[in-house]
C-alpha cells in the first residue's frame, strides 16, 4: 500500500505553537486567508503604534498607610503591548500560510498542471467500483469494525500507476488545504475535505483510493460523494 502523510505537516508543524492562539493554525484557513489576516493585524498594530507616546507620562498617587507616595506611569504602554501581541499574531499567520504554500509545492511537485487541476474523480468513466472503506477498533470487549470513508477501484489505464496515483491524491489534499478547501469545481472530489487522509494499493487488474477520515461526519459526505461518481457524469 502506498500512503504519504505529507500533507499532515502543517499540522505536526504549527499545532503546539499556535494552540493558544485560534485561526493561527494552517488547517484553520486558507493560505490567502492567513496573508489577508496578516495583513489585517499589521494595520492593527499599526494604528496602535500610532497612540503610543514613549514619552508620556501621567502621576498617580497612592496612599499606604500614613504616606502618600508619587509615581509616574507611561499611560499609553497599553497601546505598546497591544501593537506587539497584533505583530506576533501577524507573523503567526505568515508562517501559517507558508506552510500549507510549501506542503501544497512538494506535494505537487512534478505534477503536471492539467493534473493539479483536474481531480483524479473526475474521471468517472474510469472508476470500476465505489465501496465503503472500513477499519478495525480494538477495545476493551474485543474489536468492533466502522467505516471510516470510501474504497475507490480505478481500471487500469494506460501509464497509469499506484505511485502516480498516490501522488496525484496527495497533491489534491494539499492543494485543498492551501485553498481552505474553499473548492466550489471540486464539490464531487471526496479528496477536497478537509482532514481526509488517502491511500492507493493495487487492485487485480486496477488501483484502489482508499479516502478515510477520524471525523463521521466527513466520513458520511466522503461515501456520498464517492457513490455519486457511480452516477451520470455532470
Amino acid at each position: 500500500m502506498f500512503a504519504s502523510n505529507r500533507y499532515l505537516i502543517p499540522f505536526i508543524f504549527m499545532g503546539a505553537a499556535c494552540a493558544a492562539d485560534p485561526g493561527t493554525r494552517p488547517h484553520d484557513m486558507s493560505a490567502a486567508q492567513h496573508q489577508a489576516a496578516a495583513e489585517q493585524e499589521e494595520t492593527a498594530a499599526a494604528g496602535h503604534d500610532a497612540q503610543y507616546d514613549p514619552a508620556a507620562t501621567k502621576a498617580e498617587t497612592q496612599c499606604k498607610g500614613r504616606v502618600c507616595w508619587t509615581s509616574r506611569a507611561n499611560p499609553t504602554d497599553k497601546h505598546s503591548a497591544d501593537a506587539q501581541k497584533h505583530r506576533e499574531l501577524a507573523a503567526k499567520h505568515r508562517a501559517a500560510g507558508e506552510v500549507l504554500k510549501q506542503a501544497e509545492a512538494q506535494a505537487c511537485a512534478g505534477i503536471d498542471e492539467e493534473d493539479r487541476d483536474v481531480s483524479p474523480f473526475y474521471h468517472r468513466e474510469d472508476i470500476a467500483s465505489v465501496s465503503p472503506a472500513e477499519e478495525q477498533i480494538k477495545g476493551g470487549k474485543g474489536t468492533t469494525t466502522r467505516t471510516s470513508g470510501a474504497r475507490i477501484v480505478f481500471r487500469a489505464v494506460p501509464g497509469l500507476t499506484a505511485e502516480w496515483l498516490q501522488r496525484e491524491v496527495d497533491c489534491h489534499i494539499a492543494r485543498a488545504a492551501a485553498m481552505g478547501h474553499s473548492m466550489p469545481d471540486m464539490e464531487y472530489c471526496p479528496l477536497a475535505l478537509k482532514g481526509v487522509k488517502a491511500a492507493v494499493s493495487s487492485a487485480g487488474n486496477g488501483f484502489a483510493v482508499e479516502v478515510t477520515s477520524a471525523d463521521a461526519q466527513t466520513v458520511d459526505e466522503i461515501l456520498k460523494r464517492a457513490r455519486a461518481l457511480q452516477g451520470p457524469a455532470s
